[in-house]
């Protein structure tokens, strides 16, 4: 874990405040120790299921975990009857888009909503030191909100930026400058883009390694999936890059690419990149890509869940969505005029359907997986909290069993992020970031929407102080101002 990281989790666990009697839900500004009785437990690093347990919060954290039959609630605990629920551990996006001034009143909540307690932002244009300030925020209680990994701006090889969490790196001086900045400046890891020259990029993996700050992003089309990893890439967003390694074509597709250079248009890159490449798919090749990242332990963000509309042609299930409540008028406009102006719905959906088989070879071979996805106003029809529910549905469908998805967005995070310690398993001691269900994600994966409660640091949230979050986050994506 690096230092701002270590900082991060130090900080969350010394504030018992976090999330205090202020907001809509809690009890107290210091909740009374919690006893969740008789609940099924299930165990996110073995995948099993340890029934008629009960779990005690005291504070911020787990005080124990045992048998009912051994754990005697003291007198005037709060009693939360779990029998017939199942308890897992807080849910990460290890892949959003939220860390925008606009945004927070409306997303922040959904993810909370949601059982999603952790995001990793991976490009914001909010300022480093207001994102700590949006962290202290939370901490103190002043602000709802997860807990936050946040990469700053975007380090991408055009020479204009291409929206305003971006910044334009064209030279290996300028990459280094960028990590150095970013480091200095408090950013849990660096984001790198698919238009970086590869001198820029080896550039900015070669200080991000000196300056022991991960970084994690797009694979550039100027490298290999292979090369990237063996740069240090710590994870690789949307198999871009990993798919085109494992095409047969791969030489003639990345030289057509490397001709346009910048100039290459984002459509051009995705249609050579995806769907040209998942046709010519090599699973002998592949055979090897995959042992290779799985032997440098480089982890895969494959968020189908944002490519999924494209694959449906934005039918009627996508666009009518009662979930667009959640999302400002002049955002779904926009979405609606990409759904009407997108083609090719059958090459998409063929795409799509090899990129969750090659999500779940990958899985077989042992390459660590983490669920993200991408939920930003820019990426039509994604929702704060709600598509990472959608995203473990569609591993799960890759070919990942229900145990296997609910790790990649639990435990997976938590020793990817160097926080397994405090996150991730519901064990003694460990933060109490807990999501009570009312069925068995195991039995079927749907069931991680079926929340009942949250508890957030320890804070107890009902299913009607949710309730009343989702009604706050409609009325703030109504009444944002959307740049």
């Amino acid at each position: 874990m690096n230092n701002k990281l270590k900082l991060l989790v130090t900080l969350l666990c010394i504030a018992p405040g976090l999330l205090a009697g202020q907001q809509s839900g809690s009890k107290s500004s210091r909740p009374q120790p919690v006893y969740i009785t008789h609940v099924t437990v299930i165990d996110t690093v073995t995948g099993r299921e340890a029934r008629e347990q009960t779990v005690a919060i005291t504070d911020d954290r787990i005080s124990k975990v045992g048998e009912s039959n051994s754990i005697k609630s003291p007198l005037g605990a709060n009693l939360v009857d779990g029998r017939g629920k199942y308890l897992i551990p807080g849910l990460w996006d290890m892949h959003v888009h939220a860390v925008f001034a606009q945004r927070l009143d409306s997303m922040l909540p959904m993810f909370v909503a949601n059982g999603v307690l952790g995001i990793r932002d991976m490009g914001t244009s909010m300022p480093l030191a207001e994102i700590e300030q949006l962290r202290k925020g939370t901490r103190s209680g002043a602000r709802l909100g997860p807990l936050i990994v946040a990469a700053g701006p975007i380090l991408d090889g055009r020479p204009k930026p291409f929206r305003s969490n971006f910044l334009a790196i064209t030279a290996p001086a300028d990459g280094r400058d960028a990590v150095d900045k970013l480091s200095a400046g408090g950013a849990d890891l660096v984001k790198v883009y698919s238009w970086l020259s590869r001198d820029t990029f080896l550039a900015i993996a070669a200080e991000a390694n000196r300056q022991k700050i991960p970084f994690g992003g797009h694979v550039p089309f100027s490298v290999s999936a292979l090369e990237a990893s063996d740069a240090g890439q710590k994870s690789m967003e949307h198999l871009y890059g990993v798919v085109l390694s494992c095409s047969s074509r791969e030489d003639e597709l990345r030289t057509e690419m490397l001709k346009s250079g910048v100039n290459l248009p984002g459509s051009e890159r995705i249609r050579l990149e995806m769907d040209e490449a998942t046709a010519s798919y090599d699973r002998r090749k592949a055979t090897k890509v995959f042992e290779h990242l799985a032997k440098n332990r480089t982890w895969q963000v494959p968020t189908l869940d944002v490519v999924a509309p494209y694959a449906y042609s934005f039918d009627a299930r996508v666009t009518t969505d009662p979930r667009l409540k959640y999302i400002p008028a002049s955002v779904q406009q926009r979405w609606s005029e990409e759904a009407k102006s997108s083609t090719d719905g059958a090459t998409k959906a063929k795409t799509f359907e090899q990129r969750s088989q090659i999500v779940g070879a990958m899985q077989r071979a042992g390459v660590p997986m983490l669920a993200g996805t991408d939920a930003a106003w820019y990426q039509p029809y994604t929702y704060a909290g709600f598509s990472l529910h959608d995203e473990l549905v569609l591993l799960v469908r890759a070919g990942l069993t229900p145990a296997e998805a609910l790790q990649s967005a639990t435990i997976n995070p938590a020793r990817f992020l160097g926080m397994e310690k405090d996150l991730g398993t519901i064990e003694e001691g460990k933060v109490a970031n807990l999501v009570l269900l009312d069925a068995d994600p195991l039995a079927d994966i749907h069931n991680t929407t079926k929340i009942l409660e949250v508890f957030l640091a320890g804070k107890e949230f009902p299913r009607p102080a949710l309730d009343q979050m989702l009604k706050e986050a409609e009325a703030a994506a109504k009444s944002a101002v959307v740049n």
